[in-house]
């Protein structure tokens, strides 16, 4: 499986294992930073998708284009589910936007955040001082206005990312499970031998997924 097919199965379980205790109705799900509704082909047989993303993609599905730190037109507890899948390092106001996503979320509130400091990325930074497949997320390029609003706001790492959310978590009364993401089958040897090492994930984790329920 490529990363991104291995994040949407992983998003797919964590679904699946909510809906067995929720058989009554059909739940809803809003995926927020949707960009071409990917997640729709994994889950959009279990649940009612709607995607929210920046900008329209080129299929035109996505249901609301806008920007999710102007706010989401959008009543308390409309959705069951709400997925920001590498959507919070985009953000400036982060505090302030997931609290707009929790606003939404009936129950379960599900994040991904990237882990910049994944042991090969690190040697790439050593070896080129910059990160060669990310530079439409990092890099400083005149006359790109598109690229210049869809950066990445934050270098973010495990032990800051796990911290502030277990901070968010505590604050608004959530139940938080964390799932450190290697990304594709390919690197379950690495992390085995980083986890035999007792290295921490921000050496062998691509990227932390954090699932918030509400009580």
């Amino acid at each position: 499986m490529s990363i991104n097919e291995s994040k949407f199965e992983l998003i797919r379980n964590h679904v699946h294992k909510k809906i067995t205790n929720n058989s009554q109705r059909r739940l809803s799900l809003l995926d927020v930073g949707c960009r071409d509704c990917k997640l729709k082909k994994y889950i959009g047989d279990v649940v009612d998708y709607k995607g929210v993303d920046l900008f329209q993609n080129s299929e035109g599905t996505v249901d609301f284009v806008l920007n999710v730190e102007d706010g989401l037109p959008i009543a308390d507890k409309t959705y069951d589910f709400v997925v920001a899948l590498d959507l919070v390092e985009h953000l400036n106001n982060v505090q302030e936007s997931l609290h707009e996503l929790l606003r939404v979320s009936r129950r379960h509130l599900i994040i991904m955040l990237p882990n910049m400091a994944y042991a090969p990325l690190r040697k790439e930074f050593l070896i080129k001082g910059t990160f060669s497949d990310l530079t439409d997320k990092y890099d400083l390029t005149y006359g790109s206005a598109h690229k210049g609003v869809d950066r990445h706001r934050w270098l973010t790492v495990i032990p800051q990312t796990d911290n502030y959310i277990k901070e968010f978590a505590v604050n608004n009364n959530l139940h938080l499970d964390i799932v450190w993401f290697t990304g594709s089958q390919k690197r379950v040897f690495f992390e085995t031998i980083s986890k035999l090492l007792n290295l921490s994930p921000s050496w062998w984790a691509t990227a932390s997924l954090y699932v918030l329920t509400k009580p």
